[in-house]
């Protein structure tokens, strides 16, 4: 019911005052063993960096007015955000939000004093419903269905109420209905709240009855630690993660996911790249944990599986593909002040020779080399480092400057790629001079070699900055020393991005003095180091970062 995502709502985010409690890690059990995405949220740690650990009177009245319809409510309110413990629900222990492919969403919260949550729960139904029932157990269970759910359903198309079925938005895959159809699917939007003595579960299902949605709860509420997400290797590498939101993500739900197989298709170029070399990804899962710091927000990533031997496979993999730290050499070719710097170390003859072992992928190899793309004898001359940057957008956006550099022993990677497009488009790439030197005819688009060094630029800016040296290239940048140290980095000048023209005009166009908010944005910076990768995402505050970007979307409201 909508008062009972009102009261969570509160709980979690607005904890204004907490306690400490017993440890009970049996509510934990509830989490579903075949969940593909689990989240854990540090709710205690997570309110006193926001500062919300501490009375706010102000706060508490303006979030108590915007949420009742009546004084009664209002007052409620306001004593549960007081006095969180009322509630029945401990919000010192971690909460958990997880998926799996009958649930959509589901909440996961510990319940600390049942009776308390049983006289909470009904009293917001109360608000609603004057007459509304006090809710009854079920095998120790209470259950309640939100007002507004709907169940999911087989509709007879008629074509009268066509105007009716396009009103209807996000449930109707209209695009797929044929005129020999004589129905279509409506999915549901379900949501239901459970709880027990030991946990308090919210699910959402589409594609779930009412009633299929109540037993899933008696089933999470009543499994034993052994059948629950708990045992599984998954968990405890989630646990066993440092930060405020700890998350796991099977790679095999991912990668079966339309963006998952999009990317294998167009970005690799294979229908299946999931399994090769013996390393199986869809039996590895993503880790993943953000921090709120001061002035900081720091995330990390990596991978995890069950299978040690594959994760043994996958650290060799990732030690031959990137065995160095970025080197200085391109990167002083880049300017210092720049939206966008990235660089990396990639042996591209050792990605080859361990992704060119699949089947599929001699074949497609072997299809590129009778169409005049020997992928063989260009990764034979390619070197291990690459930078590029993107220094400058004009006014309306309709040029862009762009700077790339690729280590290379010589010329075969662009003298192909002349040669190809010009078996495809005769006149459309023309050669500059003398030498390996060629760009779009009617485009500011340049590519080329020169001095051991594959290029590629874009736009006025991009050519003037092609092999120009200065003393206030990225070597130079504050970040440097620290990012250098990774395989690979990508640093976003925020503070420039948003503080300069064209993008600042436009925020100010669009949002007016609420743009000014951004600025408290300064950096972000995205970095690998084989297996692991981190982010850092800085402000210009010395509050903590949760505390600032709570101000900033205050402000944008």
């Amino acid at each position: 019911m909508r008062q009972i995502k009102h009261c969570l709502f509160l709980l979690s985010v607005l904890l204004l005052s907490l306690t400490s409690c017993s440890k009970d890690e049996a509510y934990k059990n509830a989490l579903p063993a075949d969940a593909f995405s689990v989240c854990s949220f540090d709710i205690k740690s997570m309110a006193k960096k926001a500062g919300t650990d501490n009375k706010d009177a102000e706060l508490r009245n303006r979030l108590a007015g915007m949420l009742s319809d009546s004084e009664e409510a209002e007052a409620y309110y306001k004593e549960l955000i007081d006095h969180p413990s009322k509630s029945g629900i401990d919000l010192t222990s971690p909460a958990y939000l997880f998926s799996n492919e009958k649930v959509d969403v589901g909440y996961l919260l510990r319940v600390d004093d049942k009776g308390k949550l049983e006289a909470c729960v009904n009293k917001l139904r109360k608000f609603r419903n004057k007459d509304a029932a006090a809710l009854k157990a079920e095998d120790g269970i209470f259950f309640d269905i939100d007002e507004d759910s709907t169940e999911p359903k087989d509709v007879k198309y008629d074509e009268s109420e066509h105007d009716v079925i396009e009103g209807i938005s996000d449930t109707i895959a209209l695009q797929a209905l044929q005129p020999s159809d004589s129905t279509y699917h409506v999915s549901g939007n379900v949501t239901l709240y459970a709880f027990n003595d030991k946990a308090f579960i919210v699910l959402n299902t589409r594609e779930s009855t009412i009633e299929e949605t109540k037993q899933l709860a008696k089933q999470y509420l009543s499994q034993t630690k052994d059948k629950s997400y708990v045992a599984t290797a998954s968990f405890r590498d989630l646990e066993e993660q440092k930060g405020d939101i700890r998350g796991v993500l099977s790679m095999a739900k991912f990668l079966d996911s339309s963006y998952g197989k999009s990317m294998t298709e167009n970005i690799v170029g294979l229908s299946d790249a999931t399994n090769f070399d013996g390393i199986d990804m869809k039996k590895c899962y993503m880790l993943y944990s953000v921090s709120f710091e001061t002035g900081e927000v720091v995330g990390t990533m990596t991978y995890g599986s069950e299978d040690k031997e594959i994760l043994k496979k996958l650290k060799k993999l990732a030690e031959e593909v990137s065995p160095e730290s970025v080197q200085d050499d391109l990167i002083k070719l880049l300017p210092k002040d720049s939206y966008m710097t990235a660089a990396a170390t990639i042996s591209a003859q050792k990605l080859l020779e361990h992704y060119g072992k699949s089947p599929e992928s001699q074949k497609v190899i072997k299809e590129l080399k009778e169409s005049g793309i020997d992928i063989e004898a260009i990764a034979s001359t390619l070197g291990q480092e690459f930078a590029f940057t993107f220094p400058h957008f004009n006014g309306d956006l309709s040029e862009f400057g762009f700077v790339g550099y690729l280590k290379t022993k010589d010329a075969t990677l662009v003298d192909m790629i002349y040669q190809q497009a010009e078996k495809k488009n005769p006149g459309k790439y023309v050669k500059e001079g003398g030498g390996h030197h060629y760009r779009l005819a009617e485009e500011p688009f340049f590519f080329g070699f020169q001095d051991g060094v594959t290029y590629l630029a874009y736009g006025s800016t991009g050519r003037e900055l092609l092999f120009k040296t200065s003393d206030e290239n990225f070597t130079k940048h504050s970040e440097y020393n620290s990012l250098k140290k990774n395989n690979s980095f990508c640093y976003i000048d925020l503070k420039k991005l948003l503080t300069t023209a064209p993008t600042a005009d436009l925020l100010q166009v669009f949002m007016g003095e609420k743009a000014k908010s951004f600025r408290v944005l300064q950096s972000l910076r995205v970095t690998g180091s084989q297996m692991e990768t981190k982010m850092s995402l800085k402000l210009a505050s010395q509050e903590n970062s949760l505390k600032a970007l709570g101000k900033l979307f205050v402000a944008l409201q």
